[in-house]
Order: C-alpha cells, then sequence, then structure tokens
C-alpha cells in the first residue's frame, strides 16, 4: 500500500490563485485612489454642515487656518462626516474588489482535500489457481483526520468497505470513497499469515542502480539539486527540468558515467508566467523525491530521465514516517556534496552544454 496526500501540485494553483487575486485587488485599489474620492462626496447631501466644512477645507489655501478658527460643534461636524466618508469609501472599495474578483473568476476557489492509496490485493496461500496480479488507485475523498494521520498505514492489510468504482485498466482498477463512509478494518497478525506476500517495503533507489528498476515504475530517490531549469509553455502546460545527482558514481571518467545524472521533468497546467512549477532555491539542497516514474534514458546526452506526475511529491525532511526510508541516502548524498565540489561543477556544466546554455 502506498499514499500520496491530496495533489502535491494543489500548492501551485493555491498560490497562482492568491497571486491573481492580489494582481485585480490592487488594479482597483489603485484606481479607488484616483477616481473615488470625488464620486463620494457628490454622492453626499449638500445640506450636511460636515460636506460644506470638508468642501470648504478642500479648496482653502491654508486650511490649518480655518480649523483653528472653527468652534468644537464645527470641528465635531467636519469629524464625523469625515468617519462617514472613510466608511463609504471603504464600502464602496469592498463592493468594487468583490465584483473585480467575481468578474475574474477568482471570487472564490473551492477545493475538495483527498488522498490517493495505491493497493494490492491478497492472494490465500491456498490459492492454487492462476493468480492474475492487478493494482487498484483509491481516492478518497474529504479523508478523515485519523486517515491521514495513523489510520492507514503502508504495507497494512486492510479489509475495506464502502468503495466505488470507477473504470479500470489492464494493470490497475480505479475505485473512489468518501472519508467518512470508508471503513479500513486492518487484519491481524494471525489473519495475515493465511495470504501470501504482498507488501514490498518502499527503498531509496540509487542511481547507480537505477538500471534495475523497469521502464514506467515508481521509484524514490534523495538527490542533490544540481540545476533548476527555466519554465517553458507547451500545449498550455508549464514544464520545467530539475538535474540531480546522489555521489553514487563520482568518477566521472568511469564507464559508468552516464548513470550520474538524472533528469527529470515537472509538468502542470499552465498558470500564471511568473510560477514555477520547482522553485529555483531547491539549487544545492538535498531533496527527496517520492513516486516518480522512469522514463527511457537519454542515450544521446547519456542522462538517466524521470518524470514527476500528479502523485510524486519532493521533500527536505526526512524524519517523516513517508520518508525515513531516504533519510541514509539523503544522508550519504549529503556528505559527498561537502567534499566533491569539482565533480558537482563538471555535472553543472554538463548540464548547461546539454540545454545549449554553456558559456564556454
Amino acid at each position: 500500500m502506498a499514499f500520496f496526500d491530496g495533489q502535491p501540485w494543489e500548492r501551485i494553483f493555491t498560490m497562482d490563485h492568491l497571486k491573481r487575486r492580489s494582481t485585480v485587488v490592487e488594479g482597483i485599489i489603485s484606481e479607488f485612489q484616483r477616481g473615488t474620492r470625488d464620486s463620494c462626496i457628490n454622492n453626499d447631501s449638500d445640506g450636511e454642515e460636515g460636506a460644506k466644512i470638508f468642501k470648504i477645507l478642500e479648496t482653502a489655501a491654508e486650511p490649518e487656518v480655518l480649523m483653528a478658527e472653527m468652534t468644537s460643534e464645527q470641528l465635531a461636524s467636519f469629524t464625523s462626516y469625515q468617519a462617514k466618508l472613510e466608511a463609504m469609501r471603504q464600502s464602496d472599495l469592498q463592493k468594487s474588489i468583490e465584483m473585480a474578483l467575481e468578474n475574474a473568476g477568482l471570487s472564490t476557489r473551492e477545493v475538495t482535500p483527498f488522498m490517493r492509496v495505491r493497493v494490492v490485493g491478497l492472494t490465500c496461500k491456498s490459492y492454487e489457481g492462476k493468480i492474475h496480479h492487478k493494482d487498484g488507485l483509491i481516492t478518497i475523498w474529504n479523508p478523515t483526520e485519523k486517515q491521514k494521520q495513523f489510520e492507514l498505514v503502508e504495507g497494512q492489510a486492510y479489509v475495506v468497505a464502502g468503495l466505488m468504482p470507477l473504470n479500470s485498466d489492464s494493470n490497475t482498477l480505479y475505485l473512489q470513497a468518501r472519508g467518512s463512509s470508508t471503513k479500513w478494518n486492518p487484519l491481524s497478525p494471525l489473519a495475515i499469515e493465511d495470504f501470501g506476500p504482498f507488501s514490498n517495503p518502499r527503498k531509496s533507489v540509487l542511481l547507480s542502480n537505477l538500471g534495475e528498476i523497469p521502464l514506467s515504475s515508481e521509484f524514490d530517490i534523495a538527490a542533490l539539486v544540481v540545476y533548476v531549469g527555466e519554465v517553458y509553455t507547451t500545449a498550455h502546460q508549464k514544464k520545467q527540468w530539475v538535474f540531480v545527482t546522489d555521489g553514487s558514481v563520482s568518477e566521472l571518467g568511469s564507464e559508468e558515467a552516464s548513470n550520474s545524472l538524472l533528469a527529470i521533468s515537472f509538468c502542470v497546467a499552465s498558470v500564471d508566467d511568473s510560477y514555477a512549477p520547482v522553485n529555483y532555491s531547491l539549487k544545492g539542497s538535498i531533496v527527496g523525491f517520492v513516486n516518480l516514474i522512469k522514463r527511457a534514458k537519454d542515450q544521446m546526452n547519456h542522462l538517466w530521465v524521470a518524470e514527476a506526475t500528479e502523485n510524486s511529491d519532493y521533500f527536505f525532511s526526512f524524519d517523516l514516517p513517508h520518508c525515513l526510508h531516504l533519510k541514509h541516502a539523503a544522508a550519504y548524498a549529503e556528505r559527498w556534496a561537502k567534499t566533491s565540489n569539482l565533480t558537482i561543477e563538471k555535472l553543472k556544466e554538463k548540464v548547461l552544454f546539454i540545454i545549449g546554455d554553456c558559456k564556454g
């Protein structure tokens, strides 16, 4: 059993949504400051004493002198009008912002939280027929806090109730469920003994043995980010390449030199032009990547290639339960990076040459 908690790219769309809202709001405030004052005054009653005083002071050459000569009643009337005028301005501003956001389709953004669970079926040891191995991918909408925090554990076997089938292909059965209505009852250790092996614990993959992973299979890796590529747009999608190494192949002159770099492709729906799927600050950091998909090797450039899908994620802390399996590899990569500046520079030069940005 493997977990994909929500959609990792959701943070990208959330930040883009907020940024677009901010742009609209700033534009309305700027327009409001340039043009609203006159409309507020003109809409006010000309017979109100505070309004009359306000207009006199606004056109006076020395308003401070006039205010010093006012009676307390006139000052009170003026102050009351100022407060009323400010309230009117704020109300008009709020209405203008709400209308502009609604017209731009940015008034609200409702997001339903979900998590995905990849499962495999269990086969009794006593079963003598032909075994058809097939995975299941369960999307749990509105998962409960118990399910997200501790109820569901990778490697544990469950009896599940409340699932609804969606569709299937040759390898995967797709199902969905509502968090509160789905029951996950763990099997006891005694009951599990009646079934054949079903769990393959997560493990960290090194670049030196990435060749052992079948194409289109998922894998996890902890590595040093050598280079974060520029974002480019194609077919309404934003794409970005990230190049990493892990120190498991350190001799660049050896026959294994082509195993020393992994290029990871990130792709999301095209959003704000200034936003990148992967932050450029990742360069030089040790990062854990999970649920990457292995793609065909770039033989011309001697690069391993992987794809980050909506089920992929990356993180910097290796103490959480779902990333403990990368902790040792991350520590090794960090130690290697501290003493391998020259090698890392050579790898960066290789990347720059590949992407056509070589300055030398």
